[in-house]
């Protein structure tokens, strides 16, 4: 994630004031000229060594490795911290559709509200190669279960990037968003779902366009939720013009999604029928200052 600066740019006056300064004396001694000169010596005031930069966005769907968690609007928006090392925190928020499995044992209510908290490290090297390793906590406020335990888990990732290529290894470290193994499987836990990521962003000549596209995978250990996902689209940065400044920080984007290898479909679909994986075209428009 990449950190914004808070030191904003100033308008250049269009006019500098500029007068003699008149003297009550025809000598000046040295220590009358001592503090000017001091003051015309005094470097510049250094940034600070970390940035704080928030985005909040409105999406027509909240997607998520091709499965459609929202089933309608969602409004989304986190606050990030980021230091000059290389290290980082942040949180995230967006709400749910409350997603319940018919074959979910012991029942569910489902949660409407899920925020992320999260920290890692990123760096990216002279030649071009970026490393970022993160730690992410998926907590969901209103504590409602899936079987017998909460949705609340924690995942681990590292990625690797170079110009226009990133790979992701994510692994999530606890039972598998609160579900348990399905009926006839040998594991006591769903820990250990994995999924890698492989995408591609290219600015393209025309337009400012913004060209991405990516293929991920995801396997559930003694669950029947491994499918393989791919998305495709365009976004675009832009400014909002105003009377005077324009409002700088705004970006747009439309995707196309799409679900494949799919180990049990019935997986996806909720208890009144709703598909939420099916192939989805989705966009939003967000801002980040």
């Amino acid at each position: 994630m990449n950190a914004l600066s808070l030191i904003t740019k100033r308008h250049v006056l269009n006019a500098l004031f500029a007068a003699p300064l008149l003297f009550s004396c025809a000598y000046a001694s040295a220590e009358d000229a001592a503090p000017a000169e001091a003051a015309a010596a005094a470097p510049a005031e250094a940034a600070p060594p970390y940035t704080l930069s928030f985005n909040l966005g409105a999406y027509s769907n909240y997607m998520f490795r091709g499965v459609d968690l929202s089933d309608g609007p969602a409004l989304q928006g986190g606050v990030d911290w980021a230091h000059s090392s290389g290290f980082y925190l942040g949180t995230w928020w967006t709400n749910l559709d409350p997603f319940v499995n018919g074959g979910t044992p012991g029942g569910a209510k489902g949660n409407h509200l899920e925020t992320d908290w999260y920290g890692g490290y990123a760096h990216t090297f002279d030649n071009g190669f970026g490393v970022n390793f993160l730690g992410n906590f998926y907590w969901y406020p209103e504590s409602h279960k899936i079987g017998t335990k909460t949705e609340n888990s924690f995942e681990a990732s590292v990625a690797l990037s170079y110009k226009w290529l990133t790979y992701t290894y994510y692994r999530v470290l606890t039972d598998y968003y609160g579900a348990l193994p399905v009926a006839g499987s040998t594991g006591h836990d769903t820990k250990g779902a994995s999924y890698n990521e492989l995408k591609f962003n290219y600015k393209l000549p025309v337009g400012d366009l913004n060209f991405m596209t990516k293929v991920g995978y995801q396997k559930t250990p003694h669950l029947n939720g491994s499918q393989g996902d791919f998305a495709i689209g365009l976004n675009r940065d832009f400014s909002l013009p105003t009377g005077s400044k324009p409002i700088g920080g705004f970006n747009a984007g439309a995707y196309y999604t799409s679900t494949f290898s799919v180990d049990d479909q019935a997986f996806y679909v909720s208890t009144d029928g709703r598909d939420t994986n099916g192939k989805k075209v989705w966009f939003y428009v967000k801002r980040t200052w």
